[in-house]
């Protein structure tokens, strides 16, 4: 037994040694390849900081001429910090020659192959919106403080980002559409300052007489603050239904100076009181019965899904 225990603690020595030796061994070769390949890590570094000079050289002379071509300032930032990341990464690939000659560019650039194709195809949609965004503010179809109608938003321009664009609605909201949809949809696009045409529909009965309705609703749009003199505001009949007489009304405002759903909303409730007081009948577009004298309205009747109403004329 105690010629067992001596013989497991000689064990634990001699290996203990061994790890002691074979660290040791490790470190110094470590050592020795490092001082060997100093001289190749300085002038890898020594590469690697031409480099980056070159970079910040490069990125300087780019911003310069391109601010002569009066181009996007976005898009002069987004292209100096590509060439810079361009011009280091490069750099790097030539530190690592230097520092390991066997390294081959060519067998990276191999070897990466199958890894950018599942990397782009992950990231489409964010390449799609950048290069539109890119393009948006190359060929500036639309600035800041223009009005324009995209899909089922509308809004003003606030802000064309790389990625994405800002509209602030009528309301107040914060639209933010991405840069691939705003460059593929039909954009309707109103300059900033410009005028903005507002439309308002009413309908009118058959009683009442149009050409005073028509004579009411100009002159209160006279009134109404933010509603420019030119071009000068108009109602025309543009339909006669069962409902009654239907009147579009144009008016225009300055977005720059009055918010178009305020004036929108003064306009129409003057509109309403004006008419009212004037005993203009008004209900909204396919609600209302008109009934001419002489007939009875008979209890509603439902057809089809749909209820109806029954004229009788009195015998």
């Amino acid at each position: 037994m105690f010629l067992q225990n001596a013989n497991t603690s000689t064990n634990i020595i001699e290996n203990a040694w061994t790890i002691k030796d074979v660290t040791q061994q490790s470190i110094n070769n470590i050592t020795a390849s490092i001082i060997e390949r100093l001289p190749y890590i300085v002038a890898g570094i020594l590469v690697l900081f031409i480099f980056w000079l070159l970079a910040k050289i490069v990125k300087a002379v780019f911003l310069k001429t391109s601010d002569r071509a009066r181009l996007d300032i976005r898009l002069r930032v987004l292209f100096s910090r590509l060439i810079v990341v361009f011009i280091f990464i490069v750099g790097i690939f030539a530190a690592l020659t230097v520092i390991i000659p066997t390294f081959q560019f060519g067998d990276l650039i191999t070897g990466l192959g199958f890894t950018s194709f599942v990397i782009g195809f992950a990231t489409k949609d964010i390449l799609n919106n950048l290069l539109s965004g890119v393009l948006i503010l190359w060929q500036q179809p639309f600035r800041i403080g223009d009005y324009i109608f995209v899909g089922i938003n509308q809004g003003t321009v606030e802000n064309i980002g790389v990625r994405a664009t800002q509209l602030r609605k009528d309301d107040g909201e914060l639209v933010l559409i991405p840069n691939g949809d705003m460059y593929s949809s039909a954009l309707t696009i109103r300059g900033a300052g410009a005028l903005r045409r507002m439309l308002l529909k009413i309908s009118i009965g058959y009683n009442s007489d149009v050409g005073q309705a028509k004579e009411i609703i100009c002159r209160v749009l006279q009134t109404i603050a933010g509603v420019v003199d030119e071009p000068k505001a108009n109602a025309m009949v543009t339909d006669l239904t069962g409902d009654g007489v239907n009147l579009s009304i144009y008016f225009w405002i300055n977005t720059d100076k009055n918010p178009p759903m305020q004036v929108f909303d003064d306009a129409a409730t003057e509109i309403n009181k004006s008419l009212c007081d004037a005993g203009v009948e008004m209900f909204p577009s396919g609600s209302a019965i008109v009934q001419t004298p002489g007939t009875e309205t008979l209890p509603l009747e439902e057809s089809d899904g749909q209820t109806k109403r029954k004229d009788k004329e009195w015998m």
